[in-house]
């Protein structure tokens, strides 16, 4: 307090002197300083007038936010104390909590997502070897009132009994094709890499000339010739054709397609790059072209 005393003494002011005497003090200061502009005079008066200024004007605003924090926390009585302090606590260490209860949250995801993982790789090596995996997309839709895709799965086993598994994704693109549709489409096909694609009409005409199914002109003049008519044989010219080839076989005419559980206009099988499971992905079709109508 000795130094308050002093800094009072500096400005020319008594101790319980206002703030805006304290304001005018300080500016007779600042004008004489103004008038003396370029002499040397050290620690020279208005130094020591700043000095003393800052010194008051500090401990008034310190005043000031205590005398504030106590009619804040009046309400709480005899805690008032230990309610500054929690707020103090707060306030200082606001941002480390946050960040704390985040890296909680992550840490927690992170922990059920792992298990979730682990439990799925279990569940997925139980399984029996994959025979064949689908993509449909276009104009598809399932029951899902009626076991969805678990009916669909069942229904292509039970015409395959030397199957064991099959595994498919429907992408739904509606049948006038919006662009947000097909982009979502474009983007499922460039990370899926299916055995084969049961697709519609409108999806073959905007995918075909891309390059985006294998051609199957070898094989419709070989293994698929005895059972494929001309009219299913769906051709297309992609750029590096020098005439159209053919792409896709329609399905949509076969009793098999007329047995499966799944809302649609026409079934269209066309083959992808993968051929990991090719022969099963030529059988599917054969036997389906077998049971045409």
């Amino acid at each position: 307090m000795d130094d308050l005393k002093k800094a009072y003494e500096q400005l020319g002011l008594s101790e319980n002197a206002s703030r805006e005497e304290v304001e005018q003090a300080f500016d007779l200061v600042l004008r004489k300083s103004r008038s003396r502009k370029g002499e040397d005079e050290g620690d020279s008066e208005y130094e020591r007038s700043l000095r003393a200024y800052k010194l008051i004007t500090g401990h008034e605003d310190q005043r000031k936010i205590e005398q504030m924090s106590q009619e804040r926390y009046a309400k709480w009585g005899k805690f008032a104390g230990t309610a500054e302090k929690i707020n103090d606590f707060f306030r200082v260490y606001k941002t480390h909590v946050i960040v704390s209860i985040i890296a909680v949250v992550v840490l927690i995801f992170g922990i059920n997502a792992f298990v979730d993982y682990r439990a799925e790789q279990k569940r997925i090596a139980a399984l029996p070897p994959l025979d064949l995996s689908i993509l449909f997309i276009g104009n598809f839709a399932v029951d899902e009132m009626n076991d969805g895709e678990e009916a669909l799965e069942q229904a292509i086993l039970a015409q395959f009994p030397e199957w064991n598994r099959v595994d498919f994704q429907i992408t739904y693109v509606p049948e006038q094709g919006e662009m947000v549709y097909r982009q979502k489409a474009m983007a499922v096909i460039a990370t899926e890499k299916p055995d084969l694609y049961i697709i519609d009409k409108p999806t073959f005409e905007w995918i075909s000339g891309g390059g985006g199914f294998k051609s199957l002109q070898e094989e419709s003049n070989s293994v698929l010739s005895p059972v494929l008519p001309d009219h299913a044989a769906l051709r297309a010219q992609a750029e590096e054709d020098p005439e159209p080839q053919v792409y896709a076989v329609d399905l949509t005419s076969s009793e098999l397609a007329d047995q499966l559980p799944l809302g649609k206009k026409e079934l269209i099988a066309a083959v992808g790059w993968n051929e990991e499971r090719y022969d099963n992905t030529l059988l599917f079709i054969k036997r389906y072209l077998e049971n045409m109508k």
